[in-house]
């Protein structure tokens, strides 16, 4: 598990702590902040539910947390890189958007703000993961900590999410499980909480592991299949381009349905189609055996690598007759 992650994101397998869900994993790095430090968050308006509704409970005990307008997406790190002081505590925000699929440019500025002031900076890969090229280094995020899972674009399924620490990192999660001392049970110090360095300090406690052993499995099939991030890439844009040209050929109202205003290339993993009905089409598509989602009013589209031309255009023929 800890090398499949490690070779999506051109990092050493020794830098992954593994999860359930990202929400273990973040609430764990959270504990570990100087919250009684600083009392002051810095993130953005696209955020998942996972940090969002984490930010709204910490605003709710006093803690300042700053949302960065996420749209225009071209600029947003440059915005939340000026909102960065010597009073943030940290900076959580997203690689990808996971309602537009908007790729967000510049991290490297965040990372750069985040190290000037002292703040730790949280990266959410997980919309970028295994679709777009991830790489530590050429991104300038060496000293981010970064957090995603399996279940969309590796295709592992649930159960299997990390968090990347940096090298060299020597924080004490409050929120602590006694794997983090497993290799030095025998000799733990039972007079104080010890922690081992880097990502070892994150580790958690008990769980079912079944899930890492298809994860495995599915990081084996893709190096055997040579499913690199960057031969997913090239699938992906196409089928997503195929997907959006297929719409764009309807005679639909934008009123009533529209793809969302994102350049191809700055395209993650989906296509974005605004409707009022998103919800109500799910279903609707759902009893026709087209799966898709929704989130609000953003109807997403996200084709797997082995989906077929002739589906995607027979799914969006479908949509088309259930908008109209």
């Amino acid at each position: 598990m800890r090398d499949g992650f490690a070779r999506l994101l051109g990092d050493a397998a020794a830098n992954i702590a593994l999860g359930q869900n990202t929400h273990e994993l973040v609430t764990r790095w959270l504990s570990a902040l100087p919250f009684h430090e600083r009392r002051r968050s810095v993130s953005t308006t696209g955020e998942f539910h996972s940090i969002r509704r984490q930010l709204d409970r910490l605003a709710e005990e006093g803690i300042e947390v700053v949302r960065v307008a996420a749209r225009p997406v071209d600029d947003l790190a440059e915005r939340v890189a000026r909102s960065v002081d010597d009073r943030t505590l940290a900076v959580m925000m997203s690689s990808v958007l996971f309602e537009t699929a908007e790729i967000v440019p510049g991290l490297a500025r965040v990372a750069a703000a985040c190290d000037r002031h002292g703040a730790s900076f949280l990266v959410d890969a997980y919309h970028h993961l295994n679709v777009v090229p991830f790489d530590v280094q050429a991104m300038g995020l060496r000293d981010a900590f970064i957090t995603g899972g399996g279940y969309k674009y590796c295709q592992l399924g649930e159960g299997n999410c990390f968090l990347r620490v940096p090298d060299g990192a020597r924080l004490r999660p409050v929120l602590t499980g006694w794997f983090a001392e497993f290799e030095a049970l025998a000799s733990a110090d039972r007079g104080g909480v010890t922690y081992p360095a880097g990502a070892a300090a994150f580790a958690g406690a008990t769980y079912d592991p079944t899930s890492h052993y298809r994860a495995a499995a599915v990081f084996d099939f893709h190096v055997a299949q040579q499913l690199t991030p960057e031969r997913l890439r090239e699938i992906s844009v196409r089928q997503v381009g195929l997907l959006a040209r297929e719409f764009g050929a309807l005679d639909v109202d934008p009123a009533v349905a529209r793809i969302e205003d994102v350049p191809a290339e700055r395209r993650a993993g989906f296509l974005a189609v605004w409707t009022p009905r998103a919800p109500d089409l799910v279903r609707a598509l759902r009893q026709k055996a087209v799966f898709a989602d929704a989130r609000g009013e953003i109807l997403r589209l996200g084709p797997a690598p082995y989906v077929s031309d002739g589906q995607l255009r027979a799914a969006i023929a479908t949509l088309s007759r259930l908008i109209t």
